[in-house]
């Protein structure tokens, strides 16, 4: 009996615990994964503030400039004088001209320093400590450079104001071989000419600029300007300066219409302004016809055979004022008294006078009217 009542209590027990509305177990607590929790929520709120805290900074705009344009200075030219040597006594001038105020002289052989040349390159601009300037012009025709060409010499020259210009030299390199000179065109402004001699073809024109290259006879090529009175030729040469190059007129024969329309050029070979046009003549009209008298010779004919130089005195220590080639015919007007100068009318067919050595001189006419002159060249009463 005892055995099935403590049966039934633990039946009733069971159900008891199975019953709805009964309390849940006790669940277990992690205490390492809450504290990991705790930590990292810390965390997160700690880098939120911080990051709140400190202010986003604004956006500030930078400006960067353009670059400026710098315009290119002129060229300022810098005397480095070179040294030259005088093969003559020569005079020394305060202008590169024959009436420039004597400033002293160089004797055969003395030293000169050489600071640059004229654009016709027969005037040598040196230093000369006398001068009010420091500077002084000396004829180049007896002076040799020495250690470096012409053509490196600056140009000094006068403007219209008397002011004294410098520029630097003209030099034009040409990389290996000068490209070959184009067909002369067709057309009625196309003005060509044949090269009759090995002629320098040269950046501008003057004996003093740089030598390009040198044409051969039978070189045809095509005129495009000229300087002073078509002594020089400008013509198409695609290795020079702008396409351009320039030859002295002996060396070519021009064509039919010579230089007719071509534009003239500086010695420095810059164009200058184009000359106003002539009116065209009346084809109705007859011109008249003037005869211009040619003067007549001042004295008897002569030749040179020797190259000569021209002084303005019956001395070579006077200016030299010109020179003579082999060949070239003078006028005589005077003869010193023992014989050993003559007096020659220069230029040719004016009343300008200078005297040359006898030396070399072959007389062609009759000498007996020719008067005399004193050593000062002041001619003597003709008996």
């Amino acid at each position: 009996m005892k055995k099935s009542l403590l049966w039934l209590f633990f039946l009733a027990l069971l159900a008891g615990c199975a019953a709805p509305g009964s309390l849940p177990a006790t669940p277990t607590i992690d205490v390492a994964a809450i504290r990991t929790a705790v930590m990292l929520t810390a965390i997160a709120d700690v880098t939120k503030q911080a990051a709140a805290a400190t202010p986003t900074p604004a956006f500030t705009a930078t400006f960067t400039p353009e670059p400026t344009l710098t315009p290119t200075p002129t060229v300022a030219v810098t005397l480095q004088p070179v040294p030259g040597i005088a093969n003559a006594n020569l005079n020394v001038r305060s202008d590169p001209r024959r009436g420039g105020k004597n400033l002293g002289g160089v004797f055969f052989n003395q030293k000169i320093s050489i600071a640059a040349r004229n654009p016709e390159s027969n005037w040598y601009y040196i230093v000369w400590p006398d001068s009010p300037t420091g500077y002084a012009w000396i004829l180049a025709s007896a002076v040799q450079i020495e250690n470096t060409d012409l053509y490196r010499l600056p140009i000094a020259f006068y403007d219209n104001a008397g002011n004294l210009v410098l520029r630097p030299p003209l030099v034009w390199e040409i990389p290996g071989t000068p490209l070959p000179i184009p067909p002369v065109p067709q057309g009625d402004k196309v003005r060509p000419a044949t090269v009759i001699a090995p002629a320098n073809a040269r950046v501008c024109p003057s004996v003093g600029c740089m030598v390009l290259t040198v044409l051969p006879p039978g070189q045809q090529i095509s005129m495009t300007g000229r300087y002073g009175d078509n002594e020089w030729a400008q013509f198409d040469f695609p290795s020079g300066p702008n396409g351009k190059a320039w030859v002295a007129r002996s060396a070519l024969e021009p064509g039919p219409d010579g230089f007719s329309g071509l534009p003239r050029f500086d010695v420095l070979g810059m164009e200058l302004t184009p000359e106003p046009p002539t009116s065209t003549p009346d084809p109705n009209v007859t011109p008249t016809i003037t005869n211009t008298p040619r003067p007549t010779p001042a004295g008897p004919l002569a030749r040179m055979e020797a190259d000569a130089v021209i002084y303005a005195e019956p001395n070579s220590l006077s200016a030299q004022v010109g020179a003579l080639k082999k060949g070239d015919e003078i006028y005589i007007t005077g003869i010193s008294l023992i014989g050993e100068w003559y007096q020659i009318q220069f230029p040719a067919f004016t009343e300008g006078r200078a005297y040359i050595p006898r030396k070399n001189v072959r007389v062609l006419g009759d000498m007996r009217r020719v008067p005399y002159f004193n050593e000062q060249g002041t001619p003597l009463p003709t008996p």
